[in-house]
């Protein structure tokens, strides 16, 4: 089997201390994540169609890169920075949310050689920066120039560089499905007590993002993180018989298979999230 390409870096120390980390992690500026359109039903249909076009990693590529210690650390490290450097630039949810989706995508075709951890810094600032370009308002990204680096010596031109491959990675085809896309549809429906809504809402977003942690988890359809994510903001004790009826009560038949959101659900449960 061919290998994949080794991306080799001359080890520098790792400054995971850098000033712009201190603090928690960032879950998202929560005014941009909801589409105007996500409680329409012919518009779901679409984002369906488009997220069953979409390529997600097969269990061969999942399994290689959560039982590899080295690539179990790059996630970590990298998902920290993306949800911190989104602190700093007020990023939405959805942004974060599609970085580490181009992240594992990288990861799953490359590798970063053991112990480069400014290679780790480096496709972690090219993966936010080219999500961030994918926002409507394009003269709200920040220039690369701003993207915190650390003490690593990382140039414009090496994140450039670096963009070129996450591009030809996703065949220039960025514009992910998140399971943002599908939140409203599926709060408006699960949840059925009018004054819990906006908890409802904002749980399953903390949810969502939570999930970003475990990639078994996050590769699944983004419709069906969104369904279980939100299943499990309205109630923690749903029994499969629930699920089920829950499910077959949505307007649209048959995009969500059973099996898939109750695994969703329960190891949602699972990791206390």
């Amino acid at each position: 089997m061919e290998q994949p390409p080794v991306f080799r870096i001359l080890p520098i120390r790792d400054d995971e201390e850098m000033l712009q980390e201190n603090g928690g992690d960032y879950d998202g500026d929560d005014d941009n994540d909801d589409d105007p359109d996500g409680n329409d039903v012919n518009y779901i249909r679409i984002l369906i169609g488009r997220e069953l076009a979409t390529d997600r990693l097969n269990d061969q590529q999942v399994e290689g890169l959560v039982n590899d210690n080295w690539n179990q650390q790059i996630r970590t490290r990298a998902i920290r920075y993306i949800r911190r450097t989104g602190r700093i630039f007020q990023f939405s949810r959805r942004t974060l949310y599609r970085s580490v989706i181009y992240l594992d995508r990288f990861l799953a075709y490359r590798v970063i050689a053991n112990g480069q951890l400014w290679a780790v810094r480096l496709i972690a600032v090219a993966c936010l920066s080219l999500s961030a370009k994918m926002n409507d308002n394009i003269d709200d990204v920040p220039p690369l120039s701003d993207y915190p680096v650390g003490a690593y010596n990382i140039s414009v031109n090496a994140i450039q560089r670096m963009e070129i491959l996450v591009l030809v990675d996703f065949n220039w085809n960025m514009n992910c499905v998140t399971p943002f896309d599908f939140r409203i549809f599926f709060v408006s429906r699960f949840c059925r007590d009018v004054t819990r809504l906006d908890i409802t809402r904002i749980t399953t977003a903390r949810i969502i993002m939570s999930a970003l942690r475990d990639l078994r988890l996050m590769n699944h359809r983004p419709s069906v993180i969104a369904a279980a994510a939100t299943l499990v903001a309205v109630n923690r004790d749903f029994t499969i018989q629930e699920l089920v009826i829950e499910i077959n009560a949505l307007p649209i038949n048959g995009f969500l298979q059973i099996a898939d959101v109750s695994y969703c659900y329960n190891r949602m449960l699972e990791l206390n999230i």
